[in-house]
């Protein structure tokens, strides 16, 4: 096979490659091309992520809440994301860039979740698992979450949530 052939041949198989990364709607499956990239978003440590405490009077909070809110309704109740009842608002970012949000009440050791948002980009669970961890070692002994969508349920289920008496519940 002649070098000239081969070059072509790589060409256009390097162009199959840039079609399909287009054509992807997921990060995880448009790092298959990105291999380190792939390795860093399913650390289990988390190391890539960062949880700071929110306020209701953040204004970029306020912001993300809006830019969000239509795909935040896929998942979640519109009475849910008011902070107006909440008193424990997390941020999750992964390498200073905001990933998700939490928005609950704090009951003695439980935290009684309004809402746990992530963005599409970090939809992954990693974000997830991160910020239930970091919940625990700040002292959280139990999470709950009473208004539950059907958009909701397979997220609460893979981050260890339980059905009980109508409510989901994790025990950290």
């Amino acid at each position: 096979m002649s070098t000239a052939l081969m070059i072509e041949i790589f060409g256009y198989i390097g162009c199959i490659f840039v079609i399909i990364s287009m054509l992807m709607t997921s990060v995880v499956k448009l790092r298959v091309i990105n291999i380190y990239n792939l390795i860093k978003l399913s650390k289990a440590d988390g190391n890539h992520y960062d949880m700071i405490r929110g306020n209701k009077e953040d204004s970029y909070l306020t912001y993300f809440i809006k830019h969000y809110k239509e795909d935040m309704k896929k998942y979640f109740l519109e009475n849910t994301l008011e902070l107006s009842a909440a008193d424990t608002i997390y941020i999750v970012c992964c390498e200073g860039v905001p990933a998700g949000v939490l928005a609950g009440k704090k009951e003695g050791d439980a935290l009684e979740i309004s809402f746990d948002y992530t963005t599409p980009t970090y939809r992954d669970c990693s974000a997830g698992r991160f910020l239930y961890a970091k919940l625990a070692e700040e002292g959280y002994k139990k999470f709950i979450c009473k208004e539950v969508t059907e958009g909701h349920k397979s997220y609460l289920e893979k981050m260890g949530f339980v059905k009980e008496n109508g409510v989901y519940v994790k025990n950290a």
